[in-house]
C-alpha cells in the first residue's frame, strides 16, 4: 500500500498587525537646515551678484562722465587759446576787405580811361584862382574834394557852386561821375575862408 501523504496544515491565520502609535513632538519649522547648500546662500549670492552689476554700472557712468568734462574742458581752453588769434585774423580780414574795396574804387576809376594823375591835373585845370583843394579823397565810390574858397560869404558860396557847374558840365571829368553836389560850405574863423566840400560819385561802367 502507498504510504498515506498527509496535507500540510494551513498556517493559522493571524489579525493584520498595527504599528505602535506614539505622538510625533517633531518641530518641522524649527529643525535646522541640513541640506548641502542652503537656500539662503542662493538668495544672499543673487542679491550680491545684482549689487554688484548695479556698482558696476555706475562707476562706468561715473568714468564716461569724467572722460566727457575733460574733453569738454580741454576744447574749452583750446577754444579760449585760439580767441585771440582769430579775433585778430578777423580784424585784419576786415582791413584787407577794406583795402580791397578802395583798390577796386581806384580800379573801376582809371578803367574809366583817365589815371588819377590825369584826373588831378585836369582839375588844376578848370579850379577857379579863389579855389584852393586840400584833401581828394575816394571812399565808398565817391570821390570827395575838400579845400577853402575865399571872399565875402555870398562870394565863396558862389564861387563853390560854379566849381559844381564846372565838374559837372567838364567834358573830360563829367562822364567819369554823376552829379558833382556840394555838400558843405562852412566858415572857418580861423582864417576867415570858407570850407568846402564837394562829392563826385563815380558813374557805374556800363
Amino acid at each position: 500500500m502507498p504510504p498515506k501523504t498527509t496535507k500540510p496544515k494551513k498556517p493559522e491565520s493571524k489579525g493584520a498587525v498595527v504599528p505602535a502609535w506614539h505622538v510625533d513632538f517633531r518641530n518641522a519649522d524649527g529643525l535646522p537646515d541640513v541640506k548641502p547648500i542652503r537656500t539662503s546662500f542662493f538668495i544672499n549670492g543673487i542679491a550680491a551678484l545684482v549689487a554688484a552689476g548695479i556698482a558696476l554700472y555706475f562707476a562706468n557712468q561715473e568714468l564716461q562722465l569724467y572722460s566727457l568734462r575733460s574733453q569738454v574742458a580741454q576744447l574749452d581752453a583750446q577754444i579760449e587759446a585760439d580767441r585771440r588769434p582769430s579775433a585778430e585774423a578777423v580784424q585784419q580780414f576786415q582791413k584787407f576787405r577794406a583795402e580791397e574795396k578802395k583798390l577796386k574804387e581806384v580800379a573801376a576809376f582809371v578803367d574809366r580811361r583817365i589815371h588819377p594823375s590825369d584826373f588831378l591835373l585836369r582839375l588844376g585845370e578848370i579850379l577857379p584862382e579863389n579855389i584852393i583843394i586840400e584833401v581828394v579823397d575816394l571812399r565808398d565810390g565817391t570821390f570827395t574834394l575838400r579845400g577853402s574858397v575865399s571872399g565875402t560869404p555870398d562870394e565863396a558860396s558862389g564861387y563853390a557852386s560854379g566849381l559844381v557847374e564846372i565838374l559837372n558840365e567838364d567834358e573830360t571829368l563829367g562822364p567819369l561821375f554823376d552829379d558833382a553836389a556840394l555838400t558843405s560850405l562852412v566858415r572857418n574863423p580861423a582864417t576867415g575862408m570858407l570850407n568846402m566840400e564837394i562829392q563826385l560819385p563815380i558813374t557805374p561802367k556800363e
